[in-house]
């Protein structure tokens, strides 16, 4: 489904407008809100991973098939760059937390970090690197804690449990939050981001069309009327506690439905759908994972190889931002080519999941397994 790597390339977008423009001159109200690019992942992972699961659970090797999946697409340039962060941190820091590198590489910092913080001498690359890894530990816990709810409750406990996650996070959000916004980056305060996404393919899986296209609108309306409400109230700020509160649960309801519209409308001759298709769109989406981790390091870095400093003019900081992006596209393209495209192909042969296909029948839209090799999320 092109469209969906159009999605990740509008999510990933976001995230680096909002870092290539913090303290910046041209920032602007859209770039301070590019943050929420992160939220459009973890619904998109939310949809993806529970319609793989869904049409997985009856087959064998069920966690077997689905945990070597994740493992081979996440874990080998993650731990390649944490190794490279770990190693220049103590060559150029000095003695390093063994705590702290071991949590980063365990996937607990979503949680860990909540309730403890460490100094960490490093380099400032590797305090950008790390600064993004939160939210690949909530996929993570995620994907642990998920894949067994689907593969043993029935769907009407699904939905008890996600209605649950739903009520439960923005409550602990308002509870946990301080200025500093601390919630934002705790698993158990952001399930309901990924909740949405997963009660999408919950209702894509069993709602007939009509009800489908209901169900957007009312999601798609509400989410619109929270956000006109609270960007008029608190500015969509993070450290607002009514934002803390409804903020996050508005984003997460809007982009269900924004995910729900692409998924009914792919391959249609709708002009946003055909600008989700576009060819630019659907490389930045695939590569989307690598240059989501490497962008923010290589600005800094750039900034180093260029000798940007703090008072540096417009036109040096507009060049170290060229360099930063140029060098995450070629270094993500280069990672697409000769490391992760031969991890996915070994990957389905390795463990072969079912293909995934939204097929309208008979007035319903449902989504339609069909066992062969694919490459998903």
């Amino acid at each position: 489904m092109l469209e969906l790597d159009g999605l990740r390339a509008l999510a990933v977008g976001g995230v680096i407008a909002f870092h290539y423009s913090l303290g910046m001159p041209w920032a602007n109200p859209a770039t301070r809100l590019g943050w929420v690019g992160v939220d459009l992942f973890f619904v998109l992972s939310g949809y993806l991973i529970t319609t793989i699961l869904l049409h997985s659970r009856q087959r064998p090797r069920y966690f077997r098939t689905f945990y070597a999946r994740r493992t081979l697409r996440i874990f080998p340039i993650y731990f390649l760059l944490l190794a490279i962060y770990a190693s220049a941190a103590l060559l150029l820091g000095g003695r390093q937390p063994t705590a702290y590198w071991a949590m980063q590489a365990a996937f607990l910092s979503s949680t860990v970090e909540f309730f403890r913080s460490w100094r960490l001498a490093a380099p400032e690359f590797v305090l950008a690197g790390v600064t993004v890894l939160w939210s690949l530990s909530i996929e993570e816990q995620f994907y642990l804690l998920w894949a067994p709810v689907v593969r043993w409750m029935r769907p009407a406990g699904l939905w008890l449990a996600l209605g649950t996650a739903m009520v439960a996070a923005p409550a602990l959000r308002l509870a946990a939050h301080t200025r500093y916004f601390p919630e934002y980056r705790f698993f158990p305060a952001r399930f309901d981001s990924l909740a949405w996404g997963a009660a999408l393919a919950l209702a894509l899986d069993a709602w007939p069309r009509q009800r489908i296209e209901r169900g957007l609108r009312a999601a798609g309306f509400t989410a619109l009327g929270m956000l006109a409400a609270l960007a008029a109230f608190t500015g969509l700020h993070r450290a607002n506690a009514a934002f803390a509160g409804l903020g996050y649960s508005a984003l997460a309801m809007g982009f269900a439905a924004v995910v729900g519209w692409t998924v009914t409308r792919a391959g249609g001759t709708a002009p946003a759908a055909r600008l989700l298709r576009l060819r630019p769109a659907c490389w930045l989406g695939r590569v989307s994972y690598a240059v989501y981790l490497v962008h923010y390091p290589l600005l800094v870095l750039a900034g180093g190889a260029l000798g940007v400093g703090a008072h540096a003019g417009m036109a040096a900081l507009l060049e170290q931002r060229a360099l930063g992006l140029t060098a995450a596209l070629l270094l993500a393209g280069a990672s697409w080519r000769w490391l992760e495209a031969p991890i996915l192909r070994f990957k389905d042969r390795w463990a072969p999941a079912p293909r995934i296909q939204a097929e309208p029948q008979a007035g319903d839209l449902r989504i339609q397994p069909i066992v062969e090799p694919v490459w998903l999320c």
